[in-house]
């Protein structure tokens, strides 16, 4: 007896595992043909699950969603739009990630850039025009949802236009060409200290709470801030563009709040940032460096500064503050600071991302410069001298300029940090390592609360330990020669302790005093001898009033010709040069008295430029109400980006290492009253780029910076290569 076997085993659409014995043909051919059924219809059922390749590629074409989404639309026909997206979001949500990767590929508008679950599914459904509804929150009634918005208030559609160099190609859903958003009061954005330090706040004009996230809230008003990244490409394009790194025309520049009033006012007084970052060098931000313009300055004929009575012709000088690695290419990068104007450099400490780019750029200036040209003259902590002389004479450098390097001597540690017990347990040498004594710290604030810490000891670290490289400079036979550019020993500048400007028991440098301007120096709280440095402007004479004095001479223009004075014209700089309180009499008996043709004196600026720190304190005395702060910020804490910690352990590990967050640095510039705040020194997973989500960040450590300052958003940044930032004059001062 005939018996008939037929056994099916299917693990996929087209995967079947066929075994028969069969006699009758017709039997063969029924099986196929039920076999070809069952797997067409599994094919297209929009909850199969399978690893076939071939499947996949129907699976995951725009063809079968398209076909889907009709099938759904025509299902639909009467229901609300509601269960449309409902059932489309169900059948996407049930995809993995790799799956939804597979499907977006597919579309020439995908951007690698898009990675994440809730990126891929707002991707999928809007190329269907089904964009994903956002939650609305509890607390919020669902007619404050429908409400009519206010014909006053102004929205704006968002046009995507020729894509912006370096910007990212592909824009989140929630911002969608056919999506407008309120643009009133994009400013009351916040970040909150109280609230996980982190949380965004938004509220429409008719108080009803938004319904974005904190991200989207975020960008929001990141791209209400710099129109220019609003223009995102929508081009057919299977590859996306490298970010810009750094670039003259930075939208920055020209967008933000700060340097908005600033672009179009000159001044003689600029600050360019070479470099922002820490550590290393990125392809987005150089390290410490950053370049001040004195565009006021002087020399005579001779080639001399001065600042006496003479013949005189204006010539711009730049002095460059630290001079991390990287700092000789980033200034062929900038049109900004011209190598041969540079007649100064300042260095803060001795970390290699502050000083290791000195011998590449004296090898750049040398290249320019003539060899009987004033020498350029170096400043730094003790130990530069002979580290630059070592330098120089190893690597036989001879196309160095002429220079001059001047020593600070005896910078001390800050009381809070103590030596370590040393590598080498017998002889007890630190090796120049420092720790944070946090415990000593707290101890002796409660025991001494009149000061908020321990004086500073007159005590330099040269000495202190025999095996620092301060200590052993001093023992190496190496002078100096000329032919290797270095024309003599420089200056050997000590502190002082009894200067009228010294807080907490810090001494103080007088760096540099040039008549017009002059350049002190203060301790900084770093794990090695480190300083900041504050530029102060001379006070000038305040404007003299012709009006007031001009008819006087020319009733007097004879009878002071008979004297000595050939150009009586000349009498009006010697009335506004008169000390306060003093008076010029004149031939007929006229007395003018200073003070009735001269204006009030004009404040000289201040610029304060901080070295690494974890407490400037030892400054607070020369910084007070400074226009300028330039303050570390080397890292923070970002909810939603920094898991499995907490704002006060990345605190905690920044003053460890000698650093600040922007809190710190927001919390110092409210204590001294200074008017606009620099933040710089950024770690390297901050990037300096002009993509969206760069900025975005960037304007998070902003917005932290302004709580803690108090400062209005126009008077903070977050500093950037090649950012240039006019000082202007407050002649309004007294």
């Amino acid at each position: 007896m005939a018996q008939q076997v037929i056994v099916f085993r299917i693990s996929s659409w087209n995967t079947v595992l066929f075994r028969s014995f069969v006699k009758r043909k017709g039997i063969w051919i029924i099986a196929l043909v039920a076999l070809f059924v069952l797997s067409s219809a599994a094919s297209f059922h929009p909850h199969c699950s399978n690893n076939n390749n071939n499947n996949n590629n129907i699976q995951h074409s725009p063809r079968y969603y398209y076909y889907y989404c009709s099938k759904l639309k025509a299902s639909s026909y009467g229901r609300s739009s509601t269960s449309d997206e409902t059932a489309m979001l169900s059948l996407l949500q049930q995809k993995t990630v790799k799956e939804l990767l597979q499907i977006a590929k597919n579309y020439p508008e995908y951007s690698s850039k898009i990675r994440l679950k809730k990126d891929l599914l707002q991707f999928v459904a809007t190329r269907y025009h089904t964009p994903i509804r956002q939650q609305q929150p509890d607390n919020v009634s669902s007619s404050s949802s429908t409400t009519t918005p206010d014909p006053q208030q102004t929205t704006t559609t968002r046009k995507t236009t020729v894509r912006v160099r370096g910007m990212p190609s592909y824009q989140p859903a929630y911002y969608d060409t056919t999506t407008t958003h309120n643009r009133n009061n994009e400013d009351t954005v916040l970040i909150q200290q109280g609230e996980e330090h982190d949380i965004i706040n938004t509220k429409t004009k008719n108080n009803s709470i938004g319904t974005l996230s904190k991200k989207e809230i975020l960008h929001d008003l990141v791209l209400n801030r710099y129109p220019p990244l609003q223009q995102q490409s929508t081009r057919f394009t299977t590859t996306t563009e490298p970010a810009a790194a750094v670039d003259m025309e930075d939208i920055r520049a020209q967008h933000h709040p700060m340097l908005l009033h600033l672009n179009k006012t000159s001044s003689d007084l600029d600050i360019v940032f070479i470099g922002t970052a820490s550590c290393v060098p990125s392809s987005t931000r150089g390290v410490s460096c950053t370049a001040l313009r004195l565009n006021w300055r002087r020399t005579n004929t001779n080639g001399e500064s001065s600042t006496t009575a003479g013949e005189y012709y204006h010539e711009p000088g730049t002095w460059l503050f630290d001079c991390g690695e990287c700092t000789q290419l980033q200034l062929q990068r900038t049109s900004y600071v011209r190598p041969g104007k540079i007649t100064k450099i300042f260095i803060t400490h001795a970390h290699g991302d502050h000083s290791f780019g000195l011998p590449g750029v004296l090898c750049l200036l040398g290249k320019d410069r003539p060899r009987d040209a004033p020498p350029l003259e170096i400043y730094g902590p003790e130990g530069l001298r002979m580290w630059l002389r070592v330098a120089i004479r190893y690597s036989v450098s001879r196309i160095v300029p002429n220079y001059i390097v001047h020593e600070l001597k005896n910078i001390p540690m800050a009381p809070e940090w103590r030596h370590t017990s040393g590598y080498n347990s017998k002889s007890g040498n630190s090796r120049g390592k420092f720790f944070l004594s946090l415990s000593n710290k707290n101890k002796e604030q409660k025991e001494d609360k009149s000061s908020l810490l321990v004086p500073w000891g007159p005590r330099g670290l040269a000495g202190e330990d025999p095996s620092a490289w301060i200590s052993q400079a001093q023992t190496v036979n190496l002078q100096a020669d000329h032919n290797f550019g270095e024309v003599s020993e420089g200056r050997d500048i000590y502190p002082q302790f009894d200067h009228p400007d010294c807080v907490h028991g810090a001494p103080i440098w007088e760096v540099e005093n040039e008549g017009d301007v002059a350049v002190f120096a203060a301790p900084m709280s770093h794990g090695i001898p480190c300083v900041g440095y504050v530029v102060k402007e001379q006070t000038k004479p305040g404007r003299l009033r012709p009006d007031l004095v001009q008819p006087i001479i020319e009733r007097n223009f004879n009878a002071l010709k008979e004297s000595v004075i050939r150009n009586p014209l000349k009498i009006m700089a010697v009335i506004k040069n008169l000390p306060v309180g003093s008076s010029f009499t004149f031939p007929d008996g006229t007395v003018i008295k200073q003070s009735d043709v001269v204006e009030h004196p004009i404040q000289g600026r201040k610029i304060v430029i901080l070295g690494d720190t974890l407490d400037p304190r030892a400054i607070e005395g020369l910084a007070k109400n400074a226009d300028v702060l330039i303050h570390e910020a080397t890292n923070t804490y970002l909810s939603g980006i920094d898991s499995r910690t907490s704002l006060e352990e990345v605190t905690l590990d920044c003053k460890r290492h000698g650093h600040s967050t922007p809190y710190m640095a927001g919390e110092f510039a409210k204590r001294i009253g200074v008017k606009r705040l620099i933040l710089n020194h950024f770690s390297s997973r901050y990037k300096g780029d002009q993509c969206l989500d760069s900025i975005a960040i960037m304007t998070r450590i902003e917005r932290q910076a302004i709580e803690a300052s108090g400062l209005p958003e126009t008077h903070v940044a977050s500093g950037w290569d090649f950012m240039m930032l006019p000082v202007i004059k407050d002649e309004d001062k007294s």
